[in-house]
């Protein structure tokens, strides 16, 4: 899977806007009742680019091309390292040893696997993952159905894609320099 370049950096602060699917229904009384739907949450993000030089313009215009819009999923790494908590980073099949860490440059990592920290029984390998990402590789499987998480201080990695799927240049430059350059987060699952 491709990742969005890295190069040229937009004007910070980048908005990275955490998305929940939580259903909320009204009840009698004044009461509501909600129902989480998803155990991880989405990222959303938007970019504003100072003035670009023609080739930084075309990184951007090109990379969005070969997306065909919105249509394929990406990698977006975050500009500055952060320390994020509980992050999805698989689910258990009682085969597999080794799975990509949702972030880069990581350090100070906690695993857990159904939501139990891991004090051994693991290490951590640099890069090697989808877009250069950091890896957990297990002495022994998680079982099938096991939840594997991670805290960790890093870049953050997340799935995206492009949120317009209609954009001509002349929309997508005022994306860039305006309103910002939407990506919209998916799954972390895949």
């Amino acid at each position: 899977m491709a990742t969005f370049p890295a190069d040229p950096v937009p004007v910070f602060p980048v908005l990275l806007t955490q998305r929940w699917k939580t259903v909320v229904t009204a009840m009698d009384g004044q009461n509501e009742q909600r129902k989480k739907k998803a155990s991880w949450p989405k990222y959303d993000v938007s970019l504003t680019f100072d003035v670009l030089a023609q080739s930084e313009f075309r990184t951007l215009w090109d990379f969005y091309l070969a997306r065909g819009g919105a249509f394929e999923e990406f990698w977006f790494f975050t500009y500055e390292t952060d320390t994020w908590p509980a992050q999805y980073v698989g689910t258990g099949d009682g085969e597999t040893t080794t799975f990509d860490l949702p972030g880069k440059s990581t350090s100070t990592q906690t695993i857990y696997v159904d939501g139990e920290a891991q004090g051994s029984g693991f290490s951590i390998l640099t890069g090697g993952g989808g877009g250069s990402a950091d890896r957990v590789q297990f002495s022994a499987a998680p079982s099938a159905g096991a939840v594997i998480s991670a805290a960790f201080t890093g870049y953050l990695r997340c799935r995206m894609r492009f949120e317009d799927d209609t954009m001509d240049r002349d929309y997508f430059t005022v994306a860039l320099y305006r309103t910002g350059l939407r990506l919209k987060g998916l799954a972390p699952d895949g």
